[in-house]
């Protein structure tokens, strides 16, 4: 087809000219259908492994990547454990060079998360060249603080001890949260949507959901969603440590540090790490043969309206997330399987979770199998919903619920299934995904095995 703005060949069904940007599609926005989203790719990078696959085959295996951080010293500070990425088996593949140079620990981190994703979804070739016209595709990348302690605080040491003519010249081109998506986008050259999002330990699952809506809506055919963390840096384990969010009981005994919905928790472990998730239309993916992982089918979130750092102790606020996805999907709490937890170990968190629960799920809530993850990664804080998600995409696939690591101590105020001790295999066609973070902030997202 040609542009009838600027006569240039554009690909055929294109909305957008490549050469000058203009529609090409009667001018007007695609008409709103809701479509079928489903995952056809994922990536990962966590303390386990630096890939998805590896992750979910440790986490199966009841492992954990939590254990001594290198930089942290008792004394100055409470809690020495840490879930950190081992950097020297992180691949270096997607950006090189000066680009590479510039860009920060964290968007290396999910560009690779991408690569990926993109691999299995075979949108790319194993030589990451693209495989299909990726021009309409976009991405979605949330993270808390991106590069702001990595790069920003490095760069504030130089300025004050040097002045300015030692600020590098790519600073503003290094630390800010959207730099991400745009590596992202500039590799493959998706000129679709593009977001960032930074809703504290919400924000990984609320990227899924927002790229599940621009697919949904019609706005793409594909997108990348995904999220990161760094968190090595000092002043991260020093402002949770100064909030009392920290365990400070295991420092010599850093597996069981973690202890999600356990009776004796005591804080939530730091981690680190990125997952990216490739969405599409159903059509879009039929089309061109891929494998289908499973299908993305409801998504919202609320907010608590609370408090800035203790959620509502009812769970009214995750419950009204919970809800609101539930009928995003058109399904009843009742044809839920398996949740997928936020659970951080934290004791009002832990609870208050729970109580959100009982609230949607009612009498079910006892024989729901539930199960959190984060004692085998620790809380990656804006990651940690989307590495969840792949984990929930692959209780899917494999029918085999991941155990929650240290669960031994029942709580009476939990009093749910907690899968534990090993893998409990399940029919498994719904999940309800959890997470939630500081400032109140609530997603959920219901994630199905994929049907015809």
């Amino acid at each position: 087809m040609v542009c009838p703005a600027c006569n240039a060949p554009a690909p055929d069904g294109a909305r957008f000219c490549p050469a000058c940007g203009a529609r090409t599609v009667d001018g007007v926005l695609p008409p709103i259908r809701r479509r079928r989203v489903v995952v056809t790719g994922m990536g990962a990078i966590t303390s386990l492994a630096p890939t998805a696959e590896e992750t979910w085959q440790r986490i199966v295996a009841g492992e954990t990547g939590i254990r001594a951080a290198a930089n942290l010293d008792d004394g100055p500070h409470a809690c020495l454990v840490r879930g950190d990425v081992d950097v020297s088996r992180v691949p270096q593949r997607v950006l090189t060079g000066k680009v590479a140079r510039n860009a920060s620990r964290f968007t290396l981190w999910v560009a690779e998360a991408a690569a990926e994703a993109l691999i299995q979804a075979g949108l790319i070739g194993e030589d990451l060249e693209p495989l299909a016209d990726l021009s309409e595709a976009g991405a979605v990348v949330g993270t808390c603080m991106g590069g702001t302690q990595d790069d920003y605080l490095a760069a504030w040491d130089r300025y004050q001890a040097q002045g300015e003519a030692r600020v590098a010249p790519h600073l503003h081109v290094m630390f800010p949260h959207n730099l991400a998506a745009y590596n992202i986008q500039a590799r493959w050259g998706m000129g679709g949507p593009s977001l960032t999002l930074a809703t504290a330990c919400a924000t990984g699952a609320q990227t899924i959901g927002e790229a599940f809506r621009e697919v949904q809506m019609g706005y793409a055919p594909v997108m990348v969603a995904g999220a990161v963390e760094s968190t090595s840096h000092p002043m991260w384990v020093a402002g949770f440590a100064a909030m009392r969010a920290l365990p400070t009981d295991s420092n010599d005994d850093p597996d069981k540090a973690s202890r999600p919905f356990d009776a004796s928790r005591a804080g939530f472990v730091l981690g680190e790490g990125a997952a990216a998730l490739v969405l599409e239309s159903l059509e879009h993916a039929q089309a061109r043969g891929a494998t289908i992982l499973a299908e993305i089918l409801g998504f919202a979130t609320s907010n608590d309206a609370y408090h800035p750092i203790a959620p509502i102790p009812e769970g009214t606020g995750a419950a009204r997330a919970i809800h609101g996805a539930l009928a995003d999907a058109g399904l009843s709490p009742d044809e839920v399987d398996h949740v997928n937890a936020h659970a951080a170990s934290t004791p009002a968190g832990d609870a208050a979770e729970a109580a959100a629960i009982r609230l949607v799920f009612g009498e079910r809530a006892d024989s729901i199998p539930v199960t959190s993850i984060k004692g085998a990664v620790g809380h990656c804080m804006g990651a940690s919903g989307a590495i969840e998600t792949m984990v929930a995409v692959r209780t899917l696939t494999d029918q085999l619920i991941p155990p929650t690591r240290n669960y031994r101590n029942p709580d009476p105020a939990i009093a749910l299934d907690i899968v534990h001790g090993e893998a409990r295999p399940a029919e498994v066609n719904v999940i309800s995904k959890h997470s939630f973070g500081l400032g109140g902030q609530n997603a959920c997202l219901i994630v199905g095995r994929y049907r015809d």
